[in-house]
Order: structure tokens, then sequence, then C-alpha cells
């Protein structure tokens, strides 16, 4: 029984004014802990699962023994917590030493010093410690969302840091939020100044040494058949692209990574100095284009722990940038000088008509015909089959044709072309496992799979066929939204086809998987997840798709406005008004000129006297006021009951009730409080206030 009443009067002291100094700081430490939960709540989507459990335990402590008034625990108990956390994050993260380790460490050191909060300074160690988690939010996720819950946290912290400026006059919350809303609208053409003139970084401003080992694009340096089922399920965004020319048809959008060469009979890898399968090295890649088949676009990518660039088949020309190369492999692969560990943003300008690789001689050839031996018997026997009647029925025409002669290798590509074509050969995002021999399981078994598999088992039987082959990854398609024109190319859009080496054209792009599932390429993976009811991918309504698009527009527009400003926008924005970016001192006076004309603008606004006013005295104004409509207004030197007494004949008989009634209320606030007592009560006073409103003479 004791305990419910001490919970009850806990309740009270929400709302209420118990008197007591200890139920006053009971209300300001309930005030704290909204926005404190409210600075760990961003971390728990990326941090280690206990992490945000251990918080949670220590939080929920502190409101137990808050609500029911008993004491802190001892320093035994903290100190035992202490190196608890700290033996946790050590055996996670090998140490305590970096970003994930110290975030981890501040959220569960936060947690602790809940349970010694008994001073002021002790509130004022947690409000710091909090704002040091709102600022390392930024570390994981720079989207709206996550901006607008640190805002959250940020005010609900500043208003706490104002309740504790209150002594015996404590305001109420509403009046705190005010203040907190006016101190921001104070502080925002500060920060707009600071954010648009302060040198900007050369890197990203929240990114880590780190951070590119942490992120990633979707797509990895190897392939597995299975391996894209998984990014077959991923909606998330992976490039968006603004296209400033006529977009290309969807069955043109190929959007080019990752070229792989070399394969051990399961996976595929890279073509490279290190790779056992290179000859000799490739010769320098040659690219023709016809200018009238070319369209311009720019592409915001997201980060990524490589140095991989995705345009679209056959880059022209490119513009990355400030500080960003980006050049030409020769598998015709674009790569960046470093890893994007940031979004990037480049312009590019592709041809639709190209040609590459024309300058390849048979040396350089053997790089892309290599085989595992041991491997796919079957595969082979009928690739030595297919080209002994080939020649077979090119010698019954009257001619012998030579080896690697176009005719002959086109006809045997579209003879593999057309069994993917006519035989049973089925489109899957959840194919069937493969042994060891997995081309020869795919092509004589399953006959299942997704794009890697009919990529990868065309390529070896085009090797198998003495054609050289490769396999390129990378996206196919996208999606347009509708609200500001720009095409979201999402993980759900990886996709692998293949290269064939012809002479006369040089490499040209060979896609099996649309010879079995041509809607694949005309409308994108998608479609095929709607079949399989994928989460997160099923068809969505109307107003959902509509929702959908303008999210993902505000998020686009916050990106490319505000966290795309990099040093290169800087340079152009001083610029135009005058300025060269490499002027440190004109840039240092124009910053300290308007900071300091913001400050004082603010000042002369803000900083003149202001007497304060009795919420008393001013509900008795505003009676006064609605009285005076009588045509006889109060005089200075009249009490209340004088007033009254005098335009008491000119009111509604069915007002006059009232109106006693506010002057006997007022007469007894202004005069009849109690002795030492320095204010009215505040609910008799919010009593007055509501009658004076609902007086109407």
């Amino acid at each position: 029984m004791n305990r419910w009443i001490g919970f009850r009067l806990s309740l009270r002291a929400l709302g209420g004014r118990l008197g007591d100094q200890w139920e006053r700081d009971r209300r300001d430490t309930l005030f704290l802990m909204l926005p404190v939960f409210v600075a760990v709540l961003p971390h728990f989507g990326w941090m280690p699962w206990w992490v945000g459990a251990g918080f949670v335990v220590l939080f929920a402590w502190r409101l137990g023994l808050l609500f029911s008034g008993r004491g802190l625990p001892g320093a035994p108990v903290r100190w035992a917590g202490a190196v608890a956390a700290t033996a946790a994050v050590w055996a996670h993260y090998d140490t305590l030493v970096g970003r994930e380790p110290g975030v981890a460490l501040l959220i569960l050191f936060l947690g602790l010093k809940l349970m010694e909060m008994r001073a002021r300074r002790d509130l004022f160690v947690v409000i710091f410690l909090s704002l040091f988690l709102l600022l390392a939010a930024f570390l994981d996720s720079q989207s709206i969302g996550t901006a607008a819950l640190v805002l959250a946290g940020f005010a609900g912290l500043l208003a706490a840091m104002l309740t504790m400026q209150y002594r015996r006059h404590e305001a109420p919350i509403a009046g705190r939020m005010k203040a907190v809303g006016v101190l921001l609208l104070q502080a925002l053409p500060l920060a707009a100044v600071l954010f648009v003139l302060f040198p900007r970084p050369g890197g990203p401003l929240w990114g880590m040494p780190s951070d590119a080992a942490r992120a990633r694009t979707g797509l990895s340096e190897t392939m597995t058949p299975g391996e894209f089922s998984e990014l077959g399920e991923s909606p998330e965004i992976a490039f968006r692209v603004r296209f400033e020319t006529a977009m290309p048809a969807p069955a043109q959008l190929y959007w080019r990574g990752p070229v792989f060469g070399d394969f051990d009979g399961k996976t595929w890898r890279a073509l490279g100095p290190g790779s056992a399968a290179q000859v000799v090295p490739p010769p320098r890649p040659q690219v023709r284009h016809a200018p009238d088949a070319t369209v311009t676009y720019e592409i915001t990518q997201e980060p990524s722990a490589r140095n991989w660039m995705f345009p679209l088949e056959m880059p022209v020309s490119v513009e990355p940038p400030q500080g960003l190369a980006a050049s030409l492999l020769p598998d015709l692969q674009l790569v960046a000088s470093r890893p994007l560990g940031a979004r990037t943003r480049y312009r590019v300008e592709s041809s639709l008509a190209w040609q590459a690789g024309l300058n390849e001689t048979r040396t350089s050839l053997q790089n892309w015909l290599g085989l595992p031996p041991g491997f796919n018997p079957r595969t082979l026997e009928m690739a030595a089959q297919w080209r002994a009647e080939t020649l077979a029925a090119a010698s019954r025409d009257g001619r012998v044709p030579a080896r690697g002669e176009p005719a002959l290798d086109r006809l045997l590509v579209d003879r593999a072309l057309a069994m993917f074509r006519e035989q049973d050969f089925r489109y899957t995002l959840q194919p069937p496992l493969l042994g060891r021999d997995s081309v020869d399981d795919f092509l004589f078994g399953t006959r299942a799979g997704f794009c890697e598999h009919f990529a990868g088992a065309f390529v070896v039987l085009m090797r198998a066929l003495d054609i050289p082959a490769r396999v390129v990854t990378g996206y196919q398609g996208g999606e347009r939204n509708p609200v500001d024109g720009w095409w979201l190319v999402r993980q759900a859009d990886a996709h692998a086809w293949a290269e064939v080496w012809l002479a006369g054209s040089g490499w040209t792009r060979v896609d099996p998987t649309a010879a079995v599932a041509p809607e694949r390429i005309e409308r994108g993976v998608r479609l095929e997840a709607q079949f399989a009811g994928l989460p997160g991918l099923d068809a969505a309504t109307p107003l959902v798709d509509a929702l959908r698009f303008r999210l993902d527009a505000l998020g686009n527009a916050w990106n490319q406005w505000l966290l795309s400003y990099d040093r290169g926008k800087q340079r152009r924005l001083l610029e135009r008004i005058g300025l060269e970016a490499d002027d440190w001192r004109a840039i240092a006076g124009l910053l300290a000129l308007s900071l300091t004309a913001i400050v004082g603008a603010i000042a002369v606004l803000t900083l003149h006297p202001r007497r304060a006013r009795d919420p008393v005295e001013r509900a008795w104004d505003d009676f006064c006021q609605r009285l005076a409509v009588t045509g006889l207004p109060r005089q200075p030197h009249e009490t209340a009951s004088a007033y009254l007494g005098r335009v008491e004949r000119l009111v509604e008989p069915e007002r006059i009730g009232e109106a006693r009634r506010i002057v006997a209320l007022y007469n007894r606030l202004r005069y009849g409080i109690a002795e030492g007592a320095e204010t009215a009560p505040r609910e008799h006073v919010r009593h007055l206030q509501q009658c004076v409103r609902r007086f109407r003479p």
C-alpha cells in the first residue's frame, strides 16, 4: 500500500506543485529522461543489440527508482557496471578505440550515469553526454529522418537546461518549449552563414577512415551462383540518375560495374595482375562510338567501400567531383581514384552505339578463354559437338570457315541463345542448389536460376566453343520517381550479363537472361518479385506508391542541396559573389562581418528591457477592456469593486453574476495571498483567465 501511495504521489509530481524541493528535483529529472532516450534512439539501428538492451535496462531501472522514491545504487554497483560494460565492448570489438566501440561505451556509460544523478553537476554531465551521442548519430546516417530526430533530441536537452535555471519560479512546459523555439530561430541564421562560408573539408564531414570498410554497394568482388538472389530482395538505393538528354529505353539501361574473367569452377573473380588466368597484360581500351547516339546524365551514388562507378554502357566522358579522378580499366570498367566512402555525384556522357576492343590480339584474347580443368565435362562435350556440327554445315555449303571467323562465332552465339529461349529454362529468384560441376547441373539439370546462373553458364559455354567471353556485373533498369524525375536504381536491380569478342565488332554485349525472361529486362526485377511474394517488393497501392515517391524525393533533395554541398559547390558560390575561393582573408572577413551583423540584429530585437507582467493583472486589464464597451472605462483611482458598482447598471442582468465572481476572484488573488507566498496558486490564476475569456458583456 505504501508503494502504491508513493507511486501516485510521483505521478502527481509530474504535473502539479507539491511544494517540496525533492518533488521539484524529481520533476526536473523526469523532464530530462525523455530527451536522453531520444539521444540514444538513432543508434539502436546500427549498434549491436546488446548495447541498446543494456541501456534500456539501465534506463528502466532509473525510472523505477524515480517513481518508487528509493535511493540510487551505491558506488560498488556502479563500478561493477562500468567494468562489465568495458569488458563487453572489448570482447565484441577487440578494442576500445574507434567509432563503434567509442559510441557503444558512451551509450552504456550514459545509462550508468543516470544512476548517480544527485547534484545539478550530474544533470549537466548527462546532458553533455547526450549531446555527444546526438552528434555521433550522423556518423551512421545523414538522412533527413536522422536530422529530425537529432533536432528533437537537441530541443529537449535545451529545454532541460532551461528547466534547471528556474529556481522557485517554475515555468510551464509550454513556456519552456517556446523559449527553446526562440533560441533555435535566433541560431538558425548563424548556422546558415557558417554552413555556407566556413571552409569545407576535402572529404566527407562525417566520414572516418574506417567508414569505407563498413559501407557496401551490394555487389562484391566475386560472383557465385546464388549470390544475387539476396540482392534481388533488397529495396536499398544503389544510386540515382537524372538524365539531361532524352532517356534511353529501359532495355538499354545497363549500368556497368565489375568485370569477371577468372573462373575456378565455382566462383568468378576479376582478371588482373595477380590472377593466374591472365596470360598477358591486356591492351589499353579503345572505344569507338557514334556521336549522335550519346546521352548525358548525372549520377548520385550512395557510399560504398569500393572505387567502382556505374556508368551507362558505354562511357565516353566523365566529370568526377573535385579531388577525384576516374579512369577506364582494360576490361572497360570505370573506377575512381579512391573508394567512394561518401555520397558522390558525377556527370557522365555515354554512347548507346559503341565498339570496344578492336585492338585485341589473339594473345591478349587468351585471357578470356581459360577454363578450370576437370570441371563441367558435359558442357565441354556439348560445345565440341556444336562446333563440329557448325563446321560440317558450313562445309556442306561449299566453304571451310576458319576458327574465329565472325560468321561462325555468331552462329554459335545464336545457337546458345536459342537453347536458353526454346528449352525449358526458367528464371527464378529462388534457384535450387548446384553441385561441384555447377554449369553442368544448371544446363542439364535444374535449368532454373537467376541472372548470374545464365551469364556464368553462357560464358563457360562460349569459352568451351573457343569464343573469348567474360561476365559483366552491375545493374539493369531502374524506376523513375515521377515527383522529381530522378531514376532510382536499387540493389534489387543488380544484374549480370555476358560479353563476347567477335572479329570486326569487338566486345559485344549478350544477355542470356533476356532470352529466358525478357520482361526482366523490359520492366525490371521487381516484376518477378511481385509473383515471388518477396517482402518489401510486392505491388503497392497507388497511395502507398505516391507516398513512397514523395518521401524519396524529399530525401533526394536533402542529399542534393545540403549533404552534397562540398568544396566544389562552395567554390562556385564564392565565385558568383566575386570572391576567390583561395583568398581566405576575404572569406574570413565576409564570415566575420556576416556573423557580426546577425548577432547585432538579434541583439537589437531581443536585448531591450522588458517588465514581466503579473498574469492576474493581465487578466484584470482584459476584463476592464471588456466592460469598457458599456461606455464607462475604468478610472486609474478606482478599485475593482467600485468600478463594478459604477458600471453594474449597464451590464446585462444575466452577466452581472459572472462579473461579480470575477471581481471577487481578482480581489482574493490580488490581496488575499497567504503570508510568505510570492505568487498566486497557478490553478486559481488559470481559473480567473478562463472566467474572463468567457465573459461577454
